[in-house]
């Protein structure tokens, strides 16, 4: 089935002298690669002073830091700073790569960045549900929404980025054993793309296994099967949008890849016990 595509990407200059010595938002932005030209050097780009956060949502690229050479599947991100001795590129063996990334500047992003350096691996695995993807992601949103409008709104975030990221190094170490990358790939799949007609049989498709070892592997991992967990991520996406902006329930339907607000209703009402209008109308009691 077709898929939507929400590439994007948005650079952010503001001047406010107070947000530039802190911590600021450079860019964000949602890309797909094809083509071996894609290439970055963090010796020779023009954009320094900059920290870079990019995480793989399907396909893979390669990074070589100080000489030695990461594989960056999905689930995986990588944390690099310019100028420094690095370089990523979409090798020959990989169809495609997409990822989302954002870029910081400031002294307080440069600073957290080094602490990455110290700490860790500067290729990181983050759970798909992991705080520091979400609020990757709603960055992203806000700034497709056009909602970042001020400097101080875009270091405000920029701050909440890089503290979640300094938690995630701090429990890095406690976490629980992922999830199998077959089963990343589908839940970054659902996640990505919800917004279109997609469904369990393209999760299995997105994971590589077949549609039965994947529905067994996916109920396992996750404690859900796999329309209920496609299920989970359109709903709160609905309730999001309710709460937060003054679209039609048709709409927010089919922005969420449901076909028209009356099989949203059926659905909304049976996980959520009233209808999309009667949550509206109660969110902020509920």
């Amino acid at each position: 089935m077709a898929k939507e595509k929400r590439f994007g990407h948005f650079a952010f200059r503001f001047s406010d002298p107070i947000t530039q010595e802190v911590a600021q938002i450079w860019s964000v932005g949602w890309d797909e690669q094809k083509s071996q030209i894609y290439h970055w050097n963090g010796i020779e780009r023009k954009d320094i002073d900059k920290c870079i956060f990019q995480y793989t949502l399907s396909g893979f690229g390669l990074i070589e830091i100080n000489g030695k050479q990461y594989k960056v599947s999905p689930g995986y991100a990588f944390i690099v700073s310019s100028p420094s001795n690095y370089r990523y590129f979409l090798p020959k063996d990989s169809g495609q790569w997409e990822f989302i990334y954002i870029t910081l500047c400031g002294k307080e992003a440069d600073r957290c960045w080094g602490t990455v350096r110290k700490k860790s691996e500067q290729v990181l695995y983050f759970h798909p549900e992991s705080t520091t993807i979400q609020l990757l992601k709603q960055i992203y949103d806000e700034a497709e929404r056009k909602k970042i409008t001020n400097a101080f709104k875009a270091s405000s975030l920029a701050y909440q980025f890089i503290m979640e990221l300094y938690q995630h190094l701090s429990t890095v170490d406690k976490e629980m054993k992922t999830w199998p990358e077959s089963i990343v790939r589908a839940v970054l799949y659902a996640k990505n793309h919800f917004q279109s007609n997609i469904g369990p049989d393209d999760m299995a498709a997105a994971s590589g296994l077949s549609r039965y070892h994947f529905t067994r592997v996916f109920k396992k991992s996750t404690g859900k099967t796999p329309i209920q967990y496609l299920t989970n991520i359109r709903l709160e996406k609905a309730m999001d949008l309710l709460e937060n902006t003054k679209y039609s329930v048709e709409d927010i339907a089919k922005f969420v890849g449901y076909r028209n607000a009356n099989y949203l209703n059926k659905v909304f009402q049976k996980a959520v016990g009233c209808s999309p209008t009667q949550f509206r109308k109660g969110a902020k009691h509920m």
